[in-house]
């Protein structure tokens, strides 16, 4: 079955041409829903700590990449400068919860230079201030918000929209440009129905040597996190994934980079020496790829002990 949802279109005239979301499959192709049978990236995999001492404290949305971090799983593409990183992930099926749900964003991201990043995403809703709601459940919510964040030079901006738990399964489209003369980040952010984020964030000449498709735990307030379930299970699903380079190199999450699979171990060292608690599956093609590149899509499995 088929899911349809709203078409977005993402302005990226640099970036080779706009995005357009026009739907995916709710199954995944055979083999997909195994898990734990990894594309080959073109670096070695990682992993992240789940229980470690850096996880951060519950709530801590500023977190930058790096291989010691608390409970991150996908992919980050690294060894050259990025302008724009776009997919569409799926909302887990279920009202989101705060204490085992991860935030799931596409991002540029300077690690290991300074803190700067600009990120687009969805993540279980708290509200930090009054300028931030979640719906009640009851009311039609779902636990979930999207969100567009930027981190330059140590402050935060955030914006929100509410998703509605009958986007629960679906969609949402997400992009973040580095505009040409460097002093903007533009990030689009749309669901299949309701409000929509489309916003330009003022930035000054940030060098994104990261772009990043991620579920990340850190934000938990169960900790350490991710939370292994009783049962092995996928939280989310990145279509669509694209790629660019500052200097225009396009591709699909696979291109003329250094892609590194992310992993949340018990202890940041790969198995057998830590124990898996969350991985991306292996890259495939959802039908959607860039110029017939594949490689454009990836679950997020969770595993019990």
């Amino acid at each position: 079955m088929r899911r349809r949802i709203t078409k977005a279109f993402f302005a990226t005239a640099a970036a080779g041409a706009a995005i357009t979301t026009l739907g995916f499959a709710a199954a995944s192709p055979a083999g997909a829903a195994a898990g734990g049978m990894h594309f080959t990236p073109s670096a070695p995999e990682t992993a992240t700590d789940a229980h470690g001492a850096l996880c951060g404290a519950p709530g801590d949305i500023t977190g930058t990449w790096s291989s010691t971090d608390c409970g991150k799983a996908g992919y980050v593409a690294t060894g050259r400068n990025f302008r724009f990183a776009s997919a569409l992930v799926t909302v887990p099926n279920h009202n989101g919860l705060v204490a085992s749900d991860p935030t799931m964003y596409v991002a540029l991201d300077a690690s290991g230079v300074n803190t700067d990043f600009a990120r687009a995403g969805v993540r279980p809703c708290v509200p930090t201030s009054g300028s931030l709601t979640c719906p009640l459940i009851s009311a039609g919510g779902s636990g979930w918000q999207a969100f567009a964040m930027v981190n330059e030079s140590g402050v935060v901006t955030v914006g929100t929209v509410a998703i509605t738990a009958s986007t629960e399964g679906g969609g949402v489209f997400l992009g973040v440009y580095l505009v040409p003369t460097g002093n903007g980040v533009h990030i689009v952010v749309t669901p299949p129905s309701g409000a929509v984020l489309n916003n330009t964030y003022a930035v000054s000449g940030p060098v994104y040597t990261d772009a990043q498709a991620l579920a990340d735990w850190t934000t938990d307030t169960t900790q350490p996190a991710p939370v292994p379930p009783a049962a092995k299970f996928r939280d989310t699903q990145f279509f669509q994934g694209r790629f660019t380079t500052s200097s225009g190199a396009q591709g699909t999450f696979k291109g003329p980079w250094t892609l590194t699979a992310v992993d949340a171990t018990s202890n940041g060292s790969l198995p057998p020496a830590g124990t898996l608690i969350a991985q991306p599956s292996f890259l495939w093609n959802d039908g959607n790829s860039f110029a017939g590149m594949g490689n454009d899509a990836f679950g997020v499995w969770r595993y019990p002990f």
